[in-house]
């Protein structure tokens, strides 16, 4: 309502949307991926690296999802970061 969770997304951020809509649209895909279905008890909380895991909300009433950049710069191995494994095999900068 407030409009203020709306950016301007980098191509990194264009490419890793494309990725998330085609294995959604995907039914051979959906049908043969290996999935876990983890269940949580209501009021609990979980922390996941996103964008080195494909994930979606299957049930629930309720979500708060809270979302914490860290610089790439600022990792322990930025050469393993998924923005900079995409660069290397786009051959360019995406961000």
């Amino acid at each position: 309502m407030l409009g203020i969770t709306k950016s301007c997304r980098t191509l990194y951020d264009h490419f890793m949307l494309q990725l998330h809509d085609l294995m959604k649209r995907d039914n051979a895909y959906q049908q043969n991926v290996r999935a876990t279905e983890i269940r949580f008890p209501a009021g609990s909380s979980w922390i996941v690296q996103t964008d080195h895991v494909s994930h979606a909300a299957l049930s629930g009433q309720y979500l708060l999802e809270q979302t914490f950049y860290l610089p790439v710069e600022a990792m322990a191995c930025p050469e393993k970061s998924p923005l900079r494994i995409l660069e290397h095999l786009r051959g360019c900068r995406l961000a």
